[in-house]
Order: C-alpha cells, then structure tokens, then sequence
C-alpha cells in the first residue's frame, strides 16, 4: 500500500480517536474511572492487534530480546502518554491542553534532524512555522476555569509522551529487527495494557467522585467508547509504526497531528455544533497551506 494513503488512513484514525475522546467527556470522570476506561480501550488495542499475527502465533515466543525490550517501554510510554493526557484534560482548558499536546510532533522531528540526518528544507521550516501559527489559531482562545499549573506539568508530560512514542516506533523501524514489526505492535500494546491496568487497580475509589449515570449512559461509557476508542489505538499504532520507517519525521508527523486536528474540528463542529470563529477559520486555511508546503517540498 501506497506510504501517502497508509498515512491518510493513520490521520483518519487519529481523527476517530480524537472524536471517541470528546464523546467521553474524560473531566467528568473520576480518576479511577478514568484509568479503568483506557485499561478497557487498550485491552481492545491489544485484542485488535492480535489480527495482525492471525496464523503467526507461534512467533510471539521466537521474537528477539530487541523487540521485547523496547515494546515494554513503548507499551509504558504509550499508557503514560495516554493517562497524563486524561488527566491533564481534567484538570485545565481543552484548548489550551490540546494545543500543548499537539506541539509533540516536533520531538521526532529535531530528534531525526540530530540522530538520523533526517534533512530539512527552508521551506519545510516555513511549513512548520505556519503549521505551529495554524495550531495557535485554532485551538488557542480564553477559556474559563481551570488553573494553569494544576494542569501544565501533566500537558507537558503528555506532549513529550506522545514525541517520544514517535521516536521509539522509528528506532524499532531503522533497527535490523524491523521485520519483527507486528509482533512488536501485539508485545508494546499488552504491556500498555497491562500497565494501565495495574495503575488502575492501584488508584482507591472514591464514592464522592461517582457519577450517577443513565442506562444508555452507561453502555456508551463501558462498552461501546472503550471498544471503538481501542479499535482506532490498535489500528492506528500498527499504521504508524508502518510509516515510521518509510517516511521521513517533517512529513510524518506534521502531516499526521495537524491533519488530524483540523478533520477533527470540522467533524466536532457539525456533530457538536461547535461554533467556529473567524480566527479559526483563518487556522484552517493556514494548515491546508501548511499541509501542502511540507508534503511537497
């Protein structure tokens, strides 16, 4: 398949990922259902990947020390990503956590430039510019309540999370063990499991914090988000672990953060009715423009 419409799939995804989360609505859950919802969505990921290797189980034990070594600390970075983001949405304005978080495209992407040579154009730089100045207009506005340090150090943690899960996936990929790729994929998402679920069993619950919710609230809360939030983790973990080694990180994941943030605003807008401002509108543009300098130059 095509790397371009593997990373069109990817973005798409990311996008249905996106959307599953906001449908969630993480900040009215408590800590430890929260930590319980993404040991739930990760199981899913993990199950899911296990198509991948339909017929190949005999290989899950022959795999090399190399691949199982680094899926642990994918599998952990991928969970810690992934809590620090819930938490970190609890805690502070969505915009202003989306926007810190989305700024971890750039880790990979200077990571490739100084231990790879992964070469960058002038005008790739003026795309990345315009992608950070697109990002700024769109999810940057004045939002009330929530305070910032309360909330910051768990948006950092996310962003350097979400840099360092790109970085792992592309050393697994530029290693001589990158045939091992989707039993590499089953390993780091049962470890991520398995360590969410662990961190869950770990938080004490705490009746003040429990919701009352509706029947119908309570299946899309413990059964289909989970499944279709797991569904699109799996999916989208073995689509980018495909690209990583086949695309360099200024296109990557540029491409694959912004381009999932703006699908992902005009989806919430017309299912949402999110209002769109004039800004914003502006951003849009901006990050087609963006889009297309760093994709073709």
């Amino acid at each position: 398949m095509n790397e371009y419409l593997i990373l069109a799939l990817s973005t798409l995804l990311a996008t249905g990922k996106s959307l599953f989360c906001k449908a969630l609505g993480t900040g009215q859950y408590s800590k430890k259902e929260t930590a319980v919802l993404n040991f739930k969505a990760l199981f899913v990921a993990f199950a899911c990947s296990l198509i991948f290797v339909a017929g190949e189980f005999n290989k899950l034990f022959k795999i090399s020390t190399f691949s199982i070594v680094l899926s642990i600390f994918f599998g952990i970075s991928v969970a810690i990503t992934q809590i620090m983001q819930s938490m970190a949405m609890g805690k502070g304005p969505a915009s202003l956590v989306s926007l810190v978080y989305s700024c971890g495209f750039l880790v990979p992407i200077f990571y490739g430039l100084i231990f790879w040579n992964e070469g960058v154009s002038i005008y790739q730089w003026g795309g990345i510019a315009l992608l950070v100045i697109s990002l700024c207009l769109i999810v940057f506005k004045r939002e009330k309540g929530g305070r910032l340090f309360a909330w910051l150090p768990f948006a950092i943690l996310a962003m350097l999370g979400s840099g360092t899960n790109a970085i792992f996936q592309k050393t697994h990929q530029y290693s001589e063990f990158a045939n091992e790729l989707k039993l590499f994929l089953v390993y780091a998402l049962f470890f991520s499991s398995l360590f969410t679920g662990i961190v869950s069993l770990l938080i004490h619950k705490n009746r003040e914090e429990e919701h009352q919710l509706s029947k119908k609230q309570r299946v899309i809360k413990k059964l289909i988000v989970p499944l279709c939030l797991g569904i699109c983790v799996g999916l989208l973990n073995f689509l980018n672990l495909s690209l990583s080694g086949k695309l360099p990180s200024i296109i990557l994941f540029p491409v694959y953060n912004i381009g999932s943030m703006l699908l992902s605003s005009f989806i919430s807008a017309l299912i949402y009715k999110d209002k769109i401002t004039k800004k914003q509108c502006i951003g849009f543009v901006i990050g087609i423009v963006a889009i297309l300098i760093v994709g073709i130059f």
